[in-house]
């Protein structure tokens, strides 16, 4: 079994690795040049947002380009909650409460996809694709702007425009890809049409409806814009979502493609050795997270998991998803160890392995920064990055962004545990209740979005606190990253050699170190009395 897993990943991590090279060509010119000087085609869509207001200037601050930002994501959360508030008026669908529309709004916005619902039951085919399947591409397209925006600090280049980014991002990334990915899905027997349903006789059971719908080009925006939200509630263990080993490889490469390429640009545009350094950390911390998945060795196949993918596949995705910060999954979380649930944890704590779209590199950089900071102090230098000093503010905001995740997972699952809302799904605490609660506030502060509860956090505590969780985790985040950015933007240029080299060998295994002593200093002791109490 282990040597399936390993050959299931070693095709992956190729696969990755090729398309995420080729595909950062296209990220590198969006990051230079598009947004300054488009090309024909783009630059007629940007003169239609210039006419409507929104694209009258290339080049805008870092403050304007995340007020943008905010302002988008705030009115489409809005709208979202309306639309499922009054699913009725708008799409003929059942009303969800107040409490579950804002969030799923929030949940979908923020490229967390925490699904507290079933989407065969509580949402009709047009609010799937009106509601949810719009916000997919907005949601990983603005974490993907951002990253965008950042790396042109680094080269002193003014923050660009949000709304171009924006649109640059859909059109000529997310959405050419969705299609090329949906075909192939619709290929290997992903259902897509517009039928509500279809009617099966089975001589067994009798007669029973079975819920269709345009399900290829829905998963294929749900995994390469690390969305995860699963047009089912059994997400991609669902036969339609996810049909057969073909389909489970390409949905695992979909969601680790972007964030990977993101690697290979930073590469394209700062010095080959210092992307292949990126690339190095964030794989090397993935392997070991894959270790950990299996240290306790790969079970008999679990009566949870799928056997038409069987263990090792329903792993292998599960771990793709969660490295990608996608949360899909393609079992329930039940049918894994809890050496795999212990891995997921450590994944959605680092957030950069090689994490989301965008937002992934985002987090690496922060830690980078913290790196360099705590090797200069060893040696009794400056910190360097880039051949340009990193200011006491960049270090403080970095700190702040690694001091925000622990807070906000930590908090509320203390309040949850003293408040004993487990007791909406459970009737006593054990290691296993603990660590459903802890797992479910930390994929919503990952913008993660698997969970243990599914339709059994449909309460309102869950439904709000997790809500909050994942605005909090969302948007201070990006709101920091452009602070940093903008203090980046100001520093600078040099020629002076980087007293702490980061590039090469040394870098990769001094940066890998410092990331697992930094997590296991923060998150060790909640893992202890969760997974590893768990047993089995």
């Amino acid at each position: 079994m282990i040597q399936v897993l390993i050959s299931y990943w070693l095709a992956i991590f190729i696969a990755v690795s090729l398309l995420g090279y080729e595909l950062s060509r296209l990220l590198k010119k969006m990051v230079l040049e598009w947004n300054f000087e488009p090309p024909k085609l783009l630059k007629k869509v940007f003169d239609v947002l210039d006419i409507i207001g929104l694209g009258s200037s290339s080049e805008k601050s870092f403050l304007k380009y995340i007020a943008d930002a905010f302002l988008l994501n705030f009115i489409l959360i809005a709208i979202d909650t309306i639309m499922l508030m009054k699913q009725s008026l708008f799409f003929g669908g059942p009303d969800l409460p107040w409490d579950l529309a804002l969030n799923t709004a929030v949940s979908f916005v923020t490229n967390t996809n925490l699904q507290h619902y079933a989407g065969e039951i509580s949402l009709t085919n047009m609010a799937q694709c009106v509601v949810i399947g719009t916000t997919m591409f907005i949601a990983p397209a603005t974490g993907i702007a951002v990253s965008l925006a950042f790396m042109r600090s680094l080269k002193g280049l003014q923050a660009g425009n949000f709304y171009r980014d924006l649109v640059m991002v859909t059109f000529f990334l997310l959405l050419p890809i969705s299609i090329i990915a949906a075909v192939i899905l619709a290929s290997l027997g992903v259902p897509q049409t517009f039928e509500d349903h279809v009617a099966f006789e089975n001589p067994y059971a009798g007669s029973f409806i079975m819920r269709l719908g345009p399900i290829a080009s829905f998963e294929a925006i749900k995994l390469l814009g690390t969305n995860g939200g699963g047009f089912f509630g059994a997400n991609s263990a669902h036969p339609f979502e996810n049909p057969n080993g073909l389909s489970n490889f390409i949905e695992s490469v979909l969601m680790l493609l972007i964030p990977t390429s993101l690697l290979f640009t930073f590469g394209r545009i700062f010095g080959k050795k210092r992307g292949l350094s990126m690339f190095a950390i964030a794989y090397a911390l993935a392997f070991m997270i894959i270790g950990v998945a299996v240290m306790n060795r790969v079970p008999a196949l679990s009566y949870l998991a799928e056997p038409r993918l069987g263990y090792e596949g329903a792993l292998a995705f599960n771990t793709a998803s969660l490295l990608s910060d996608t949360g899909a999954t393609a079992s329930s979380l039940f049918a894994m160890r809890p050496s795999a649930i212990a891995s997921f944890l450590i994944a959605m704590f680092i957030q950069s392995v090689p994490g989301a779209d965008g937002v992934g590199l985002l987090y690496l950089l922060v830690y980078i920064f913290i790196i360099i900071f705590i090797g200069s102090l060893m040696i009794g230098k400056t910190p360097k990055f880039l051949n340009m000093g990193i200011s006491p503010k960049v270090v403080k905001y970095s700190t702040i962004v690694f001091l925000i995740h622990p807070t906000i997972i930590l908090v509320p699952t203390a309040i949850a545990l003293l408040t004993k809302q487990y007791l909406s799904f459970a009737s006593s605490l054990n290691p296993q209740v603990y660590t459903m609660v802890l797992y479910e506030f930390t994929s919503a502060a990952a913008n993660n979005g698997s969970g243990y509860l599914g339709t059994m956090g449909n309460t309102a505590f869950w439904n709000v606190s997790t809500a909050i969780v994942m605005f909090l985790g969302r948007y201070l985040p990006l709101g920091l990253f452009l602070l940093i950015a903008q203090d980046l933007h100001r520093c600078k240029r040099g020629v002076a050699d980087e007293p702490v080299k980061t590039q090469g060998g040394l870098f990769i295994v001094f940066s890998v170190v410092m990331i697992i002593i930094l997590t296991a200093l923060t998150f060790f002791p909640f893992i202890v009395i969760g997974p590893m109490l768990m047993g089995g």
